[in-house]
């Protein structure tokens, strides 16, 4: 336990160093305090831009008032915590402002935040007071633009090592061409940002502005992508509960969410790789949102 608290302060001491570009400035324009919630099992970094950055899966708290959950995954995702800090702060730095930051500190054991509340606290209270702090920070984050996209960052372990870029559709329905295709853009977690595109449902998700495409360019092989367009008969994460939950559900609900799926080796692994992926990611995401969805993530650009 005394090993636990010490790895949950040296994560909140990170969050400061990396949202502040490195430095612990309280003068810094990109640093903001955390809020906290649920005994401090949520937290919170309220952002200006109209993105959301969360991570279900990466908490380390494991309190013993809190029971395991009985049914489904309870392996954390290792290192998604600060991989999200990381994408949180390298698009701080480039655009000069902050997306919102949710994080969940409690171990999956106890908790999963991309389930439904009783699938995901086995109706335990406390862990269903860090199930709902989680979901209305989300809303408070939400709240903040009409217009936006929703980021769930997950880790996997799948034979390829790969980023798994999730938009609710599944491996048959990545396969689809043409005008099959296109037929599947409002079922997707890009429905918003489809119909902003200028271009196809099939550049959007897979050609080389898409991003795994932008993705793909700096070095990080992506599916879908030009490359990888579907995952074959490999395992893949279309998305879950969150990106099904905070996508546009109608014409006058301009949110579009996704879900990323990294691996570990070359983006998990270490500090270097995670800020390496993280500067990709910001690049890419900015391309990818002003070219899409007409977003500027910085004025004037």
């Amino acid at each position: 336990m005394e090993a636990n608290v010490r790895e949950f302060t040296r994560m909140l001491m990170c969050i400061g160093w990396v949202l502040a570009g490195g430095t612990v400035s309280a003068e810094d324009p990109v640093r903001s305090p955390s809020q906290f919630f649920a005994d401090r099992t949520v937290e919170y970094v309220p952002g200006t831009l109209p993105l959301i950055i969360v991570a279900p899966h990466g908490g380390q708290l494991i309190p013993a008032d809190i029971p395991d959950r009985k049914d489904g995954v309870k392996t954390r995702d290792a290192e998604t915590d600060l991989l999200a800090i990381a994408l949180a702060g390298a698009i701080a730095r480039r655009c000069g402002s902050k997306p919102h930051l949710i994080l969940c500190h409690l171990h999956r054991r106890k908790v999963d935040c991309n389930r439904d509340a009783l699938t995901g606290t086995g109706g335990n209270p406390k862990a269903l007071a860090t199930w709902s702090a989680f979901h209305e920070a989300i809303a408070k984050a939400r709240a903040v633009s009409e217009q936006g996209l929703f980021v769930d960052v997950h880790g996997h372990s799948h034979p390829v090592p790969r980023v798994e870029i999730g938009y609710l559709l599944g491996a048959e329905q990545l396969r689809q061409t043409g005008p099959a295709f296109s037929a599947l853009a409002p079922f997707s977690s890009l429905a918003a940002v489809a119909r902003r595109s200028p271009g196809t449902f099939e550049g959007l998700l897979r050609g080389p502005l898409s991003l795994g495409g932008l993705l793909e360019r700096s070095g990080h092989p992506s599916v879908p992508s030009p490359s990888m367009p579907h995952p074959g008969g490999d395992p893949y994460f279309q998305g879950g509960y969150n990106a099904a939950r905070y996508r546009s559900i109608g014409v006058d609900d301009e949110f579009s969410a996704l879900q990323i799926e990294c691996p570990r080796p070359g983006v998990r692994d270490t500090p270097e790789n995670r800020l390496l992926f993280a500067d990709s990611f910001a690049a890419a995401i900015e391309e990818w949102l002003a070219h899409h969805a007409g977003i500027r993530l910085r004025e004037g650009k």
